[in-house]
């Protein structure tokens, strides 16, 4: 699978289509909001929900009320989570950059795998064109106030290697497609990033990863 290292998604429903089988059962760690108002035709829950057999979710907060499957939910940290159930497949959609501790993190995704099951990470590529460009003109790029870290292939490979697990799969994600006002500043960006893409999978905006834990 490491011939995938280039392979860019146009956004994530896409890379869901492509990274989860119909017979998945499936966890969706951080699964409320994720970006996008949870009625919207781009939130990822929705889409793993259409797409695998079965899917749960594990988010600090949320309103049970706006779910089926009430059963399938549990509130909670990422940091340390178990589930009645074991997973093909633990998706982290933008998650692991909001951790106190992603060691934490991945311990609690061994417990609740199955043998061979699939961990999917999405986070913020660190070098990716509109941080550069922030860094250039204000000193520092713009930091959503809940992230505590941000990764590129190298870290985050390594982060998985200290903690047992490998990077089987690394490709980029083009797009999030969440609902905010843009810039005449990011507008002008967003055609340099395009062209850029054509090119090289460098300044991509998010890293995808799929690990799993070496037994």
């Amino acid at each position: 699978m490491r011939n995938s290292r280039n392979k860019v998604y146009k956004n994530k429903r896409e890379l869901i289509k492509d990274l989860i089988k119909s017979e998945d059962v499936v966890l969706d760690a951080g699964f409320w909001g994720q970006g996008t108002n949870i009625k919207s035709k781009n939130w990822v829950h929705s889409l793993l929900l259409n797409q695998s057999k079965k899917v749960y979710g594990l988010d600090l907060d949320f309103n049970l009320k706006e779910l089926a499957n009430k059963e399938n939910y549990q509130k909670g940290s990422a940091e340390d989570f178990d589930f009645n159930v074991k997973f093909d497949v633990i998706f982290s959609g933008d998650i692991i950059e909001h951790l106190s501790n992603p060691g934490l993190f991945l311990k609690a995704c061994r417990r609740n795998l199955k043998k061979g099951g699939r961990l999917i990470i999405t986070t913020p590529n660190c070098f990716n064109l509109f941080n550069l460009a922030e860094k250039i003109s204000k000193g520092e790029p713009t930091v959503n106030k809940d992230h505590t870290c941000y990764f590129n292939r190298k870290t985050l490979e390594q982060l998985l290697k200290k903690n047992g697990w490998t990077a089987v799969q690394t490709a980029y994600l083009y797009s999030l497609e969440v609902d905010y006002q843009e810039s005449l500043k990011k507008k002008f960006l967003n055609i340099i990033y395009y062209l850029l893409s054509k090119f090289t999978h460098k300044y991509i905006t998010i890293l995808v990863i799929v690990a799993k834990y070496e037994e």
